[in-house]
């Protein structure tokens, strides 16, 4: 049964009259009452619920911990969120006659249709498409939509969900939630697009209203019975003339104007999430490994690599952030030690240097001493550099494999696709090197039965190519090498990779082809991914992974949408994807410890420690 929270009635009024508009914000809800009047309930943390004394509205709006109100004047006042008293907006065009907000953002429209955009306490916003006019305005986490005119949806601001695409009408509703949105049609139709705990469209039921909360959906019909979709929470009964929904709570509007708010709750997973490290926060980790002596390390874009111990405070292990580009998605992106630590006491990693000339950046594999637990950084040894680095597609994978060889991700930088395809170039490959004896005359020794070492004008040291980004990759318990790939427009993509195997890039995307119908024929060889998702239905980019020694399954997930996946042998298929656990951070990479504990790194929060299902 749901929760249900009845709405406060204004102080001293012995028979109030009911609520004509409900508008539900992160902790707190918003009501306006027939004459004009508004109150709110809830947290009130930033003072939001702090309604301005005498003030008449004609529409109200919630954001994340302020509220807002359309005065008869058609200026929209807000106030919470650590404000010194009230925030005045005023449209562009002309008095504002509805008004919108989320998150931090504010969103009104015109009398003329022309929609004007806030920053809630400061300047800008999301800038709305100057001169396109709207019959009704929304906003989202960090995007904003609008009907135009012609009913057809248009969206504006961040889109990294794919939930903001243009859609032909018409509409008669739309509502934007975090990551996704839903639209009425004039059939009474609904349609929902982006990403949710959902992948399931509305009933064919006719529906007045739709609105998207944080990952549910929920739809107002006809008769005015309530459905939704996408999380744990059962809607009381009807009827309800009206909906409004916030991330994690719904609230509807009987006709004679009381308020029923119910919570609605995530699905739950098999898979738990904890806080490790007490709950500290890193900045943009990349991976994380068992530390000698005991404790774990993390590793950080920045070029930082810091311990901690079960006992004690961290200490810092080692500082490249003297000699790390970080810029967009460069960095210290790779590192692992020596699987004969105790004979070869030494730390690998793979990082953006600009090679002492700032216009141009090298990607550089190098070998650290580790001495009594900390790096020594003076004494490098670059193993290996690679030219001509760009801004993303850089790779980073690095593991030894079972044979005891260096295998390294190298992504096709961005600068040429085509080179994935060139057995001539070191770029969107995966090398095999031998640093045993590593020396500064002989760095690596190619192994003898590395695929290309006898083909002439190829670089011995590749062991597989054709891909784009292999931003992680782990071996499995069977010796097996897992690769994620992360894809451009269509699909992400986890390959077991062999010796020789050609992934396909930038011919194919994952399954996709992206040429001619001659030249991915000729290409038919390419070794096909072993599952693949659309990035317009789970996310943006794929992170690989680690083993789980406790499922015997190579777990990845996606950066955007935090969904974490164990991938699993099927009879049928081959192998099939199960969604196990999510994350409400962007997931950067997975670790291990000594037991075997398997660790998500979360971008700019929490080291999350995952309890996998059985």
């Amino acid at each position: 049964m749901p929760t249900l929270l009845l709405a406060a009635c204004a102080a001293g009024a012995a028979d109030p009259p009911g609520f004509t508009q409900l508008v539900v914000g992160d902790d707190h809800v918003c009501g306006l009452y027939a004459d004009g009047m508004a109150a709110c309930w809830g947290a009130n943390d930033e003072g939001q619920t702090d309604v301005p004394e005498g003030v008449r509205f004609r529409w109200l709006a919630a954001g994340a911990q302020f509220s807002c109100g359309l005065r008869l004047d058609g200026t929209v006042v807000c106030w919470g969120r650590d404000a010194a008293g009230w925030h005045v907006y005023a449209c562009d065009s002309g008095p504002c006659v509805m008004v919108s907000a989320a998150r931090e953002h504010v969103c009104a429209l015109a009398e003329d249709g022309a929609a004007s955009c806030w920053e809630y306490l400061g300047p800008g916003g999301l800038l709305p498409p100057e001169g396109h006019r709207y019959a009704a305005v929304d906003v989202g986490h960090d995007y904003a939509c609008g009907l135009t005119l012609d009913r057809d949806l248009e969206c504006w601001g961040q889109n990294a969900y794919r939930q903001g695409e243009r859609r032909r009408g018409p509409f008669t509703a739309l509502s934007l939630g975090h990551r996704h949105l839903c639209v009425v049609r004039a059939d009474g139709g609904g349609l929902c697009q982006g990403l949710s705990d959902h992948d399931r469209q509305p009933s064919d039921a006719a529906f007045t209203q739709i609105v998207a909360g944080e990952w549910y959906s929920c739809g107002l019909h006809e008769t005015g019975t309530v459905e939704c979709w996408g999380g744990d929470g059962d809607a009381p009964a009807g009827p309800f003339a009206a909906l409004s929904a916030g991330p994690q709570q719904v609230c509807g509007l009987r006709p004679a104007g009381e308020a029923v708010c119910w919570r609605m709750m995530r699905h739950p997973l098999p898979g738990r999430l904890t806080p490790a490290f007490e709950g500290r926060t890193f900045d943009q980790p990349v991976e994380l490994l068992p530390w000698p002596g005991g404790g774990l390390a993390v590793v950080e874009r920045r070029g930082v690599v810091t311990v901690h111990a079960p006992e004690g405070p961290p200490h810092l292990a080692l500082d490249l952030s003297g000699r790390t580009i970080t810029r967009a998605h460069l960095g210290l992106l790779g590192a692992t030690l020596d699987p004969e630590f105790n004979a070869r006491p030494y730390l690998y990693v793979w990082y953006s240097w600009h090679g002492g000339d700032r216009t141009l950046i090298n990607g550089r594999l190098s070998r650290f001493p580790v001495v009594d637990g900390r790096v020594d950084a003076e004494s490098e040894l670059v193993l290996l550099e690679v030219p001509g680095q760009q801004r993303t597609h850089s790779g980073g994978g690095l593991r030894f494999g079972p044979d005891g060889m260096l295998y390294l991700g190298i992504g096709d930088y961005e600068l040429d696709e085509e080179l994935a395809q060139d057995l001539g170039s070191l770029r969107g490959a995966i090398l095999r090197i031998d640093v045993r004896g590593a020396s500064a005359e002989r760095p690596y020794r190619v192994p003898d039965d590395n695929p290309l070492v006898a083909m002439p004008d190829a670089r011995p040291e590749i062991w597989a190519w054709g891909l784009r980004n292999p931003y992680r990759m782990e071996f499995g318990s069977e010796g097996r090498l897992w690769v994620a790939d992360v894809g451009t427009w269509l699909q992400e993509e986890v390959s077991l990779v062999t010796p020789g195997a050609n992934l396909g890039w930038p011919v194919f995307e994952g399954t996709h082809c992206l040429r001619d119908e001659r030249t991915c024929a000729e290409l038919a060889g390419a070794t096909v991914p072993a599952v693949t998702y659309r990035k317009d239905d789970l996310g943006c980019a794929i992170i690989g992974g680690v083993h789980a020694p406790s499922i015997d399954a190579f777990l990845f997930g996606d950066y955007c949408s935090g969904r974490i996946w164990a991938l699993e042998e099927d009879g049928e298929t081959g192998w099939s994807m199960r969604e196990i656990a999510r994350a409400d951070q962007q997931i950067t990479a997975f670790g291990r410890d000594a037991d075997g504990e398997v660790y998500v790194l979360t971008q700019d929060g929490p080291i999350l420690r995952l309890e996998t299902p059985p």
